[in-house]
């Protein structure tokens, strides 16, 4: 058998035993069906050239019929359509496969990337947490210390035997006697001494609706006693004349604050008011005094 023929080593190139491999049965049969068909059209060829020499005059005097009759002739070989289309076959499943890879990978690549980008926003969240908790820590110290530091500071003041200023410097001086206005540490402790008659205070420069003139007046001074009474309470507390001295004209200043009027003549006003009362309070002593006489002569 050829097939067996060492000499032709065709042993592996017909019919192999693996049937997967070409060329087997059915691509040997196409192609020598295919060779036959190139024969009989080369021998169709030969004897139209034969019979070409009978036919010469008419196809000089018809040379397009004889270019046409030639064309229709000619056939071009038919390609081995089994083996093109197996090879299409392959080409198309290769192409899926490396497209189904690409897709994998890219697949791939666009998780590592989310994944990336997921774990650094985190960091990046968690940093700025962590920085505004610091932030927010140290706010938290910052404020506390400074409450603790007024804390002390207020403790301290009445121990003073004078009111100081604090200077830039942390140097304490003494406030001037001619002074008018209060520094910020001052005017803190006087708001805090003064505060249980915060009504008092706003109400004094603005009285009710509707009253009259004489009842405005009469409410100006009521508020006023309020207030004097309650620095003369504040000020029992020292002992210290110069301290006491001083401290009544820091809590005049504050009071001047709310009204029209300066220190000064609010406590001319306050002791004006004090000694209306005392007049008023001796003249009801006096009348209620008479009224128990008369009562005890009239029935002894």
């Amino acid at each position: 058998m050829i097939k067996m023929d060492p000499d032709l080593s065709l042993t592996q190139k017909i019919l192999p035993d693996d049937p997967d491999k070409k060329p087997q049965a059915k691509q040997l049969q196409t192609r020598a069906d295919y060779l036959i068909k190139l024969l009989n059209k080369d021998l169709a060829r030969r004897e139209a050239q034969r019979l070409a020499g009978a036919d010469e005059i008419v196809s000089l005097k018809h040379p397009h019929k004889k270019i046409k009759a030639e064309k229709e002739n000619e056939e071009k070989p038919e390609p081995d359509i089994g083996i093109k289309k197996e090879a299409e076959e392959k080409r198309e499943t290769k192409d899926k496969e490396n497209k189904r890879d690409m897709k994998r990978e890219k697949k791939e690549k666009d998780d590592k990337k989310e994944l990336k980008e997921k774990d650094t926003k985190e960091k990046r969240e968690n940093k700025v947490k962590e920085s505004t908790q610091k932030e927010k820590e140290v706010k938290e110290d910052k404020v506390n210390e400074i409450k603790s530091e007024n804390k002390e500071k207020t403790k301290k003041i009445p121990l003073l035997d004078t009111p100081v200023h604090i200077t830039a410097t942390s140097e304490p001086v003494p406030i001037l006697e001619e002074s008018e206005e209060l520094d910020q540490k001052t005017f803190s402790v006087c708001k805090e001494r003064m505060r249980p008659v915060k009504a008092a205070l706003k109400q004094l420069d603005r009285p009710e609706k509707g009253l009259s003139e004489r009842e405005q007046l009469e409410h100006t001074r009521q508020c006023l006693i309020k207030i004097g009474d309650h620095i003369t309470e504040c000020l029992k507390e020292y002992t210290n004349p110069e301290q006491i001295k001083q401290w009544r004209k820091n809590l005049w200043i504050f009071v001047s604050k709310f009204t029209e009027f300066d220190a000064r003549k609010l406590h001319k006003l306050y002791k004006h008011a004090i000694k209306k009362r005392q007049e008023s309070q001796q003249y009801s002593d006096q009348n209620i005094s008479s009224n128990v006489n008369t009562h005890v002569i009239r029935n002894p």
